[in-house]
């Protein structure tokens, strides 16, 4: 690994100023995070086929980007974006429920994985297949076109090596593991199995149908979301929002088939002790008051720029630690001292109290410059006095 100085040591470790915030308390400064997935593919001798399917070197790749921009704090740990594609329970990342296309095999090896959704005439699920859920479960729709056994295979090798580097993180760099497992709701898992037209049209034509095939399958999604928690040995799970969101469905929907779900598998999974994050894409402005039905204090709320994050704060600033929302469009086309002023903006909007991370997600393509300004902002700008 090319030589780097000693990140700077600071009052709090990650681990620390994380947790402080979740619990929305004040740590030593504004917590950091840049969700990089792909992003080392540009900068280093690493391809995206070996980000997924080699954990030494995407381990390697993601030390290298830590050290890189000078620490942040919040990282993945290397095998893990294959322990979320080579996934066989179904949700939004298995490629053996889902048309992924992976580099090195579709795509060239550098390409980052593409989601390819499902035709409006020719979907995953057809409308009879809501009667065969209740009657079979989920896992007889399993399909091998995109991997196979020998995936599933690799997956008992990769497991034990995402655990080591999982522990590596929390224990030798004192940084918080990134989605150590996923879950999605019914609603946004049978929207892509259906394909999204014709999901918001059986959201009219058939809603009973919808929430009887929901409540058939939501205790099974919440057992099945701790499937990568148990390989890794990690403390963190994603829960996806996504059509739930004003961008797609309206209130009355919202409320009937996709936030009794939502609550119950996120309250189940913070009674269970997994630190859980809301990763919530699109515009939830105009329901974020629904989250203050969920436990106080054990969650965050990551959110793109679509959400208002000020309009977070103000709604849920004495209830949950909200995390966001730069543009990621900013880290390629923007300078560092654009990065520096909306993180500035950010900071003096939602800062005080405590419970707020800066973050966004960072594109394949971004300048390191823009990167390292977010970071560099927090760490100086986001002290707490």
């Amino acid at each position: 690994m090319e030589k780097f100085e000693p990140i700077k040591e600071e009052a709090m470790s990650s681990v620390e100023r994380v947790l402080t915030s979740i619990k929305l308390k004040e740590p030593d400064r504004v917590p950091v995070w840049p969700l990089i997935d792909y992003l080392p593919v540009n900068y280093i001798d690493v391809t995206a086929q070996e980000m997924i399917e080699d954990p030494e070197k995407s381990q390697w790749a993601f030390e290298w980007i830590y050290h890189k921009l000078g620490g942040f704090d919040i990282a993945f740990a290397g095998g893990s974006f294959y322990m979320q594609i080579i996934n066989p329970f179904p949700d939004f990342f298995s490629i053996f429920y889902l048309d992924w296309r992976l580099p090195g095999r579709m795509l060239d090896v550098n390409e980052s994985p593409q989601l390819v959704e499902n035709a409006l005439d020719d979907p995953f699920f057809k409308v009879e297949d809501y009667d065969k859920i209740i009657e079979k479960g989920l896992l007889w729709k399993s399909n091998f076109k995109r991997a196979g056994m020998k995936d599933m295979m690799k997956l008992s090798k990769i497991g034990p090596k995402v655990a080591e580097y999982t522990e590596k993180w929390w224990t030798e760099f004192k940084v918080p593991t990134f989605n150590d497992g996923a879950c999605s709701t019914p609603f946004d898992l049978l929207s892509m199995f259906r394909g999204s037209t014709n999901f918001m049209k059986d959201i009219y034509r058939y809603p009973d149908k919808i929430k009887e095939v929901s409540d058939f399958l939501v205790d099974n999604m919440i057992m099945m979301g701790q499937y990568g928690p148990s390989q890794s040995g990690g403390k963190t799970i994603l829960v996806g929002g996504v059509r739930g969101s004003a961008d797609f469905i309206s209130l009355k929907h919202f409320e009937d088939l996709y936030w009794p779900y939502f609550k119950k598998i996120v309250t189940e999974y913070v009674n269970k002790g997994y630190i859980v994050q809301l990763h919530m894409d699109t515009d939830w402005t105009d329901r974020l008051h629904y989250l203050k039905e969920l436990p106080k204090g054990k969650i965050y709320l990551h959110m793109d720029e679509r959400t208002d994050i000020f309009k977070a704060k103000e709604i849920l600033g004495d209830h949950m630690c909200i995390e966001g929302n730069l543009k990621p469009s900013l880290f390629k086309l923007g300078t560092p001292s654009l990065i520096e002023k909306e993180v500035k903006k950010i900071i003096d909007g939602c800062a005080e109290g405590g419970g707020l991370m800066v973050g966004s997600e960072i594109p394949d393509d971004a300048k390191l410059e823009n990167v390292k300004a977010m970071i560099d902002t927090c760490k100086t700008y986001g002290k707490y006095k």
